[in-house]
């Protein structure tokens, strides 16, 4: 047989559900190959000889088969080429006799195995089509306009050759590549305060990853995780799914509020630098604060650094792990945030034990980051690209926030909001007459799309009257007119009746 398909036929015929003939039982076969689209719509079948010969039968008991299936409508004959599938055959199953797909009549009872279950967790939900819609105030996405395509693709060719491609091809076992670790320690960590030695760096397939790791090391059943509320619903999720007992933590306009809540707390996970998802940044003063509550009450916190590069007004102020001596903040940071979501690297920064177990972790999931993607962005930090992209996206993140909150004032003024220090979204306050989500899906209706702020609450009905507006992925002179598409489907959302207070 002239297919790849050809070594599996026979063994699948025996797999086969047994039908009235042998006949029927190759029909079920092709069926199943069909509906698992291992045999797309067009695609050429063998032929009767081909296929009878590989399945060791006669050639008429081939030929019934297929011209069963061309009854049916899912194959078609074409004189002198043989046998295809229909380009229908998906809405065109036979009405009679139901063939099965391989090995459904026996299959287990997946749901009854499932020890854990990230499928019924609430988290964000971003449409893979956002670019078609006209107002994408879609956070955490990049705009191809923006993005310095011919640095990144000199880097990556970079890579691969030379010197360079050894580092980039071959197996590291659980080792880092050490020019973007170097890059890390001497580049960007200074940056946010903080100094580390390489045995105290990690490199991750971003920050989400970062948390799972720390997660899956340091959480257990009976682990007291305080959380801000509202808070990155993925943290919120993936420390629930180890067990851990969450405590939602109120914030105020200066971050996370230090108060009786944080007793008994192992850890505490926060977003000192620009608050996910209010975007509120916390000062100098509550963040020396919780270094000595840190101490005194033997917690550790977990920093999640994740738009370091991204403040408006000069220096940002330091990371919360620049001010600890004592080795009790675990730094998480994304290296791919500023530059474009996909490349998907980031690090976790601690004490040299912790990291030396998290490595080993590591090497357990996926030995280490693909290394050829580590060199291009270590070589594209080391020419110093990051960092004139990091200047241009904070003076247009800054356009787009102040023509962000001008169109709000001037459309939206039942809208409140802080004014933005940083970042690439806005958080906006909703009145009591409009529900976030109602507001999301009118909104999509008219061409934009916005964040409700349910997700971010550990009870959904906290969030009802919070919005996210991404600043990232929109054009700057459609801002104003995706505010006022926002301000029409508003007008369409508005509840009967002003909804309670949350209780």
């Amino acid at each position: 047989m002239r297919t790849p398909l050809g070594q599996i036929w026979r063994s699948r015929l025996e797999q086969t559900p047994a039908g009235p003939s042998l006949t029927d039982r190759i029909a079920r076969m092709l069926i199943a190959a069909i509906r698992a689209r291992v045999l797309v719509p067009g695609s050429a079948l063998p032929s009767s000889r081909e296929l009878a010969a590989e399945l060791g039968v006669a050639r008429n008991t081939a030929v019934a088969a297929l011209e069963r299936l061309v009854a049916e409508g899912l194959l078609e004959s074409r004189p002198r080429s043989g046998f295809f599938v229909g380009e229908t055959a998906g809405d065109a199953w036979p009405r009679s006799d139901p063939m099965v797909a391989l090995g459904e009549l026996a299959a287990p009872v997946w749901g009854a195995r499932f020890r854990l279950q990230p499928g019924r967790q609430r988290t964000l939900a971003k449409p893979l089509d956002w670019e078609r819609y006209r107002y994408p105030f879609v956070y955490g996405q990049v705009d191809p306009a923006l993005f310095p395509h011919a640095e990144w693709r000199d880097c990556c060719d970079r890579a691969l050759r030379g010197h360079d491609a050894r580092e980039a091809l071959v197996d590291q076992v659980d080792r880092d590549d050490p020019l973007l670790v170097e890059q890390i320690r001497t580049r960007l960590l200074p940056r946010r305060g903080v100094w580390a030695r390489d045995s105290e760096i990690l490199v991750t397939l971003g920050a989400q990853h970062a948390l799972y790791l720390v997660a899956s090391l340091l959480v257990g059943r009976g682990t007291t995780f305080g959380i801000e509320d509202p808070c990155y619903p993925d943290a919120r999720n993936i420390f629930a799914l180890f067990g851990a007992r969450l405590r939602p933590l109120p914030i105020d306009a200066h971050g996370l509020r230090i108060g009786h809540g944080l007793a008994g707390c192992d850890y505490l996970y926060l977003t000192p630098s620009h608050q996910c998802p209010t975007t509120v940044t916390m000062p100098i003063e509550r963040r020396r604060a919780l270094i000595d509550f840190a101490s005194a009450n033997d917690c550790v916190l977990i920093e999640d650094d994740f738009e370091p590069e991204a403040s408006y007004e000069g220096s940002p102020t330091p990371a919360l792990k620049s001010l600890d001596l004592a080795g009790r903040v675990v730094y998480v940071g994304s290296l791919s945030k500023t530059l474009a979501p996909g490349i998907r690297l980031g690090c976790v920064v601690g004490p040299t034990e912790l990291i030396a177990e998290l490595r080993r972790l590591r090497r357990l999931m996926l030995r280490h980051p693909p290394t050829a993607g580590q060199r291009a962005l270590a070589l594209f930090l080391a020419e110093g690209h990051l960092d004139s992209l990091a200047r241009r996206l904070r003076g247009i993140w800054r356009e787009r926030a102040s023509r962000l909150a001008t169109a709000i004032d001037h459309h939206l003024p039942d809208w409140s909001y802080t004014p933005p220090r940083g970042g690439s979204a806005l958080w906006a306050q909703l009145p009591p007459d409009l529900d976030t989500d109602r507001l999301a899906e009118s909104a999509s209706r008219h061409g934009a799309l916005v964040e409700p702020g349910s997700v971010f609450f550990a009870r959904a009905r906290d969030g009802r009257h919070g919005v996210r507006l991404g600043l990232s992925s929109i054009a700057t002179e459609r801002i104003e007119p995706g505010v006022i598409a926002i301000a029409s489907a508003a007008a369409d959302a508005r509840l009967a009746e002003p909804a309670s207070p949350p209780r």
